[in-house]
């Protein structure tokens, strides 16, 4: 076996298909299926993919994408880390820190201003930079106990074939403060190949254009079924489709569904607290699942910062900002992090500038800490405890009475 430092990072080729299968399947993402590999041509259709090689086998392949993410109002660029895989034979060498690490500087380099992804667990990315976002709620209940009208028209049936189709849906959705939208269908596609027997139902307007939908991972004869995507505009085509889902209910005993950005299925049900009782323990389990599975962190901070307004007595103080992530990148990086001195000013308009005042009072944290409060999945004071977050109590309270945020919506999963 060669050295742990001998090693070669580089974009991803036609030619590392195979031994990127191979990857995949030795991590069970894939299971050595005819469809292995469209679903890992659709996956990485449009992304940014790097491989590292060992002896001149590929033995790690990371995976990002480019989009939009609302911050408030307005949309910023950003890139999510959609997959990180690491072979049987290069584990703990600390190989695929330095790939990802690359990758997400190459997204920052390409103008990014932030970064996502899900977690297989709390604590490995932390070292890159990434703050906890915000718990999802995933709720199952009975279709039958839905409180929505009666369906009045037939939902038109969607395959694999309608992926760019559904695609283009969800970018047209209801988002809200947090929502992202992903660059290329191909990671649309690639979900519904994935997913041998998942199926569609949606609806078109008079033009053929698919307004609103749900994409469905079904099990057995009476469910439970999960809801994996959906795309809808407007509060009424959201309806709609619980209305499909209610039309199921003669056989479908059992949806698996989070809760919509803002809403809470909780509000759709008749009678949830007694469901939930009756039905503890059996195959239809009523139970919520609650868990905190995406992390954020900030990649250009003039640009996120400058993103920020409020109303409420401005504030500026100095920010002393240690990154992680700058221990796993290349010297020759392009992009080198943000740690260093800043000047912070948040207001009706806020800004970032390196350098220090001293008439101003200071605090101190890393990346992660600072995404949090930006994203608005924490505050100054829940960082001060759990995090790295230091400064005068007076100025920790200054900031969240100032720095008041939604709670993000993060409606795409990847």
């Amino acid at each position: 076996m060669a050295p742990y430092d001998i090693y070669m990072i580089r974009p991803y080729e036609p030619k590392d298909l195979e031994q990127s299968l191979r990857i995949f399947r030795e991590i069970g993402w894939m299971d050595g299926k005819d469809s292995d590999k469209d679903v890992f041509e659709a996956y990485t259709d449009g992304g940014n993919s790097l491989v590292a090689e060992l002896e001149g086998e590929v033995e790690v392949f990371v995976v990002t994408r480019s989009g939009a993410c609302k911050y408030l109002d307005d949309d910023i660029p950003f890139s999510a880390v959609t997959g990180v895989a690491t072979s049987r034979v290069a584990r703990q060498r600390g190989l695929a820190s330095k790939v990802t690490a690359r990758a997400i500087a190459e997204s920052a380099a390409n103008g990014a201003a932030m970064s996502m992804l899900g977690m297989f667990d709390q604590g490995y990315y932390e070292k890159f930079g990434f703050g906890n976002t915000v718990h999802y709620r995933i709720s199952t209940f009975d279709p039958a106990n839905l409180r929505v009208p009666r369906l009045t028209r037939s939902p038109k049936r969607l395959s694999k074939d309608d992926a760019k189709a559904m695609h283009d849906c969800r970018h047209l959705r209801k988002r809200f403060h947090g929502g992202c939208n992903l660059d290329g269908y191909g990671e649309t596609k690639a979900t519904t190949i994935w997913q041998e027997h998942g199926f569609g139902l949606g609806f078109e307007n008079d033009d053929g254009v698919l307004t609103h939908f749900m994409w469905i991972k079904p099990k057995g004869e009476h469910g439970p079924y999960n809801i994996w995507f959906t795309g809808w505009e407007t509060h009424e085509q959201f309806i709609e489709l619980l209305s499909v889902l209610k039309s199921l209910s003669d056989q479908v005993h059992g949806i698996r569904m989070a809760d919509p950005p803002r809403l809470q299925l909780q509000d759709f049900l008749d009678r949830p607290h007694a469901t939930f009782r009756s039905r503890k323990g059996g195959d239809f389990d009523s139970d919520v699942l609650s868990q905190v599975w995406m992390q954020c962190r900030i990649l250009d901070l003039p640009v996120c910062i400058g993103a920020m307004k409020f109303c409420g007595k401005p504030i500026s103080f100095n920010l002393e900002l240690t990154d992680p992530i700058e221990k796993y990148l290349a010297k020759e990086s392009k992009w080198k992090g943000i740690g260093g001195n800043w000047v912070i000013r948040l207001g009706e308009e806020s800004s970032a500038t390196q350098g220090r005042d001293e008439s101003l009072p200071t605090a101190s944290c890393r990346v992660n800490d600072l995404s949090r409060i930006w994203f608005g999945s924490s505050t100054a004071e829940s960082v001060s405890l759990t995090g790295h977050f230091k400064a005068d109590p007076d100025l920790i309270q200054a900031i969240d009475k100032l720095v008041c945020i939604p709670t993000p919506a993060v409606d795409w999963d990847f």
